[in-house]
């Protein structure tokens, strides 16, 4: 008798019983930052400086590479379940660059305490690391963190970047519940209604509410998308979806899979091709006043741990 069927079996009970509390069940593993139960040591990875972020209580620190950068900053923005290791591949052609590279890990993800967020805290945790880095000239999200970085950028009141890429998007966050495979849950349609209406009321807005296009509508951001078309997660008919819906998008195909794009040699060339035809030259040098670091006293690299976005 498997954990998988055990939960099954109590989640049928609980959803005849009690629906409301059956649906916020299955909204907290829907919700999960823990998919597969691991934390990475709160160490710093190698190479990086750590730095205060301000104004977000579930995000108070990030890393940093090339801290010293007078050419502004790189955004990193990890997916979800994921952590900042998954985006470290990307530090190096961006450093390159002669950028400073941020990093951080989202709410309840990686080191950080707890394990359930919703997309609201994710959203105003990329705000306040924009807010803080006051810099930042390119931001490159993975999977959902695509969705929190447009939408933090589009309410965000500071510097625009001048360029975005986003690799593997989800068009939307209702897309990516619809796909859900239910974790072992028995997934009925009062239930699934049931997780939309406790989302909404975690986050404070509907579900509908996170759909890239939408929140970028407004934003004249050149945008390079990278999806692989045989993504086996996120469908190659979001990434259309996402570039037909900005205006200023183009979308180009890579391979590696919903992951292991992160780590493809293409996605490193498309990625630096782009930023360095739409990075203009500053005037003068950047300077970071509100960007603290501390003490540099270890180093590591987390282990990769990727979820269902």
């Amino acid at each position: 008798m498997t954990s998988r069927w055990l939960r099954r079996h109590a989640h049928r009970t609980a959803g005849t019983l009690a629906p409301r509390l059956a649906a916020r069940w299955a909204t907290d593993v829907f919700s999960s930052t823990r998919t597969y139960g691991l934390r990475p040591d709160d160490v710093l990875p190698l190479g990086a400086v750590p730095f205060t972020v301000h104004g977000d209580k579930n995000v108070t620190d990030g890393f940093l590479w090339n801290e010293n950068a007078t050419k502004g900053s790189a955004l990193l923005v990890h997916g979800w379940a994921a952590n900042s290791s998954s985006m470290h591949s990307l530090v190096p052609p961006l450093r390159a660059q002669g950028l400073r590279v941020a990093a951080f890990d989202g709410p309840a993800h990686g080191v950080r305490t707890g394990n359930q967020a919703t997309m609201t805290q994710y959203t105003h945790a990329v705000g306040a690391v924009l807010d803080t880095l006051g810099d930042v000239r390119v931001v490159v999200a993975h999977s959902l963190g695509g969705i929190a970085t447009i939408a933090a950028v589009a309410a965000h009141t500071g510097r625009t970047p001048e360029c975005a890429v986003l690799i593997a998007p989800p068009a939307t966050l209702g897309a990516v519940l619809e796909r859900w495979d239910g974790a072992g849950l028995h997934l009925t349609r009062p239930l699934v209604e049931g997780i939309y209406q406790e989302l909404h009321h975690r986050n404070g807005v509907p579900v509908s509410h996170w759909d890239l296009a939408a929140r970028g509508a407004a934003l004249d951001l050149p945008t390079l998308i990278l999806h692989d078309p045989h993504d086996p997660m996120v469908p190659y008919e979001d990434a259309r979806t996402v570039t037909a819906g900005l205006k200023n998008a183009q979308l180009t195909d890579t391979d590696g899979g919903h992951t292991g794009i992160l780590m493809n040699h293409t996605t490193t060339t498309h990625l630096t091709r782009f930023t360095t035809h739409h990075l203009t030259t500053p005037n003068s040098p950047h300077t970071h006043p509100h960007t603290h670091t501390h003490p540099h006293t270890h180093t590591h690299t987390h282990t990769h741990h990727e979820g269902i976005a």
